[in-house]
């Protein structure tokens, strides 16, 4: 067989041509993205890189100018990219774009190479953005298209719950619909207004559920709800609980739900007040005085999710007959800080004791003075062998110093006097002194029971016995630093709390407080009554609630790393203090019969 080179020869040539086209065509688009190449609708086709990202950036600033363009009729709506965060990375979709038919497999490389000029090759977009931020920035704007229809439903007033019965067909967006074309316009970048459509909302609660979905309503608002972290309490009162009830449908029935957003925004706000920082210690001293103390913290945050949830689950409860609870525990995550270690100047490297106490209840003027008594001896220090005096740390206690008048007990009276409210200061520093196991040189009790002081940091009653009262000049509270390092009283209120904790070198010394103990008690007595001219004839006035009196009893004992042991006796003696009224002669008698105000307790 006779090989014939007339057939051979144009099939070389023809390769010939192919492999200089080719070559002519890889040349052409070497350093450029492939012909046909389309991200969502733009084409980066034969662009080069910086080409084609300025393309793609272009083409994504005129959607962000314009939104996703919602229509229905003539009426016509933009959700706003920022709305639902989006996210475009640019680069990575064109490098992409760059790498068709330059990665991958030869044969593939190859394929798209060879197809790229007579077919389309359209890529998604790497764009990310907030799915549920887009559910709600679409519920927004539904809003402005919907005609809602009514269903039977709930209309509370406070705790009174209503059912009403008028209904009617609405029609609403196809919300589902609406998102799908969303998502979709949004992987192709596509600039074209969405068309939304409408559906029936029809009414279809049966009217035989009412009975029962009032009582369930009813059984959501039959107790507050409490919140509680440690000794932190937030109540959620029954009228909020109504605020919250949503209508909704379970088998054509009418139930009571908790409305999410409105429960996450009041666990947002819940999370202000509880959300602290973990704090790594710092410590700064200047010529001999402390310019900036803080002291190692954990950090807490409020897990809002799990609070939802558990709000959420106990309405349902409550809806299906289980037992209301009376509080749910907070979800809150605890986060160490960086560092404990002080390392400060004197021998203060660590915590040596603290205390606490609640002043729940006070007036504004109570809590403005013990804010600034608080003020007054944070950063003061005590060196090894000194004594130290709050009077004297305290200063002047009058309106120039920033106190506000309030009551304090002064000559058998409870009488305004500025700086009414340091007591508690001086009680809350006192057992800080106590629990770091501090020789105390000079302490006196309240002339009568002040119930703030016979409660504990919790709030839990202790009785009478561990309060330490001052006023200048005399009585004061002291103590001595009988420890071999200097020591920083540090003091801070949180809500209705105050602390003090003090800071130093902790040697070793073991503290045992015995008590407090009631040793006797003493009725209050009966009333006493004087006449006053400043008063209508008849009209009686209390200015002193009762106290009963008696005497209490805390036994304090220190034992030092040597083995030596020293015991304290805080004896407390409270006087009876009966009820005061005032009565007035002055003037006409009032028509009414003589009624005593209600009695107020003293803010001592």
């Amino acid at each position: 067989m006779k090989f014939n080179t007339r057939h051979i020869l144009p099939v070389i040539v023809i390769l010939a041509l192919g492999a200089a086209g080719f070559s002519v065509y890889t040349a052409v688009y070497a350093g450029r993205i492939l012909p046909g190449v389309r991200i969502g609708i733009v084409p980066v086709g034969g662009l080069t890189t910086e080409a084609a990202e300025s393309a793609l950036e272009a083409h994504i600033a005129a959607i962000k100018k314009q939104g996703i363009a919602l229509r229905l009729g003539n009426k016509s709506e933009a959700i706003n990219l920022d709305e639902i965060d989006v996210q475009p990375d640019v680069s990575a979709m064109v490098s992409r774009a760059v790498a068709i038919g330059r990665e991958g497999a030869w044969y593939a490389q190859l394929s798209d190479r060879l197809l790229a000029p007579i077919r389309d090759i359209d890529m998604e977009p790497a764009l990310v953005y907030d799915d549920r931020a887009l559910e709600r920035a679409l519920s927004t704007v539904a809003e402005i298209f919907n005609n809602p229809g009514k269903d039977i439903r709930y209309k509370i007033s406070g705790t009174t719950v209503k059912i009403l019965t008028d209904t009617k067909v609405g029609q609403m967006i196809d919300q589902r619909e609406a998102l799908e074309l969303i998502r979709s316009s949004l992987a192709r970048l596509d600039t074209e207004p969405i068309r939304l459509t409408l559906r029936d909302d029809v009414p279809v609660r049966d009217p035989a559920s009412i009975p029962t979905a009032k009582r369930q309503a009813e059984k959501l608002l039959s107790a507050p709800l409490q919140l509680r972290y440690g000794p932190d309490i937030f109540t959620i009162t029954p009228v909020q609980l109504g605020q919250w009830i949503d209508s909704t449908t379970q088998d054509r029935a009418l139930i009571p739900t908790g409305n999410r957003e409105k429960i996450s925004t009041y666990v947002t706000t819940l999370a202000a007040q509880i959300n602290i920082a973990a704090q790594t210690p710092v410590i700064k001293l200047e010529n001999g005085k402390i310019t900036e103390f803080k002291p190692p913290r954990s950090g807490m945050a409020l897990e809002e999710e799990k609070m939802v949830e558990a709000i959420l689950a106990e309405l349902e409860n409550r809806r299906i007959n289980s037992p209301a609870k009376t509080a749910i525990e907070l979800p809150v995550k605890t986060t160490k800080p960086v560092s404990n270690v002080i390392n400060g100047p004197n021998g203060i490297i660590e915590l040596i004791g603290k205390a606490t106490t609640t002043f729940a209840g006070s007036p504004t003027n109570r809590i403005s003075n013990i804010k600034n008594g608080v003020k007054f001896l944070t950063g003061a220090l005590i060196a090894p062998g000194e004594e130290f005096s709050m009077l004297e740390a305290l200063g002047t206690i009058d309106n120039t110093t920033g106190y506000l008048p309030e009551l304090v007990i002064k000559e058998n009276r409870t009488i305004p006097e500025f700086g009414g409210g340091l007591c508690q200061v001086s009680t809350t520093l006192f057992r800080s002194v106590i629990n770091s196991g501090l020789p105390v040189t000079e302490r006196r009790n309240h002339s009568y029971r002040v119930s703030y002081y016979e409660k504990d940091g919790q709030g839990q009653y202790i009785g009478p016995g561990l309060d330490a009262t001052i006023f200048q000049p005399d009585p004061d509270f002291r103590f001595k630093n009988d420890t071999p390092a200097h020591i920083l009283i540090y003091g801070y209120v949180v809500r209705d709390t105050l602390t003090f904790e003090l800071y130093g070198t902790d040697d070793g010394r073991e503290v045992n407080l015995k008590g407090p103990t009631i040793l006797t008690t003493i009725p209050a007595g009966d009333p006493i009554y004087a006449e006053t001219d400043t008063l209508p004839a008849g009209v009686t006035k209390q200015i002193e609630t009762a106290h009963p009196g008696g005497t209490a009893l805390a036994i304090y004992t220190v034992r030092y790393p040597d083995g030596k042991s020293v015991t304290q006796e805080f004896r407390s003696y409270y006087r009876r203090w009966p009820a005061r009224y005032l009565v007035g002669t002055g003037g006409a008698p009032p028509n009414s019969s003589p009624t005593p105000l209600p009695s107020a307790t003293p803010n001592i």
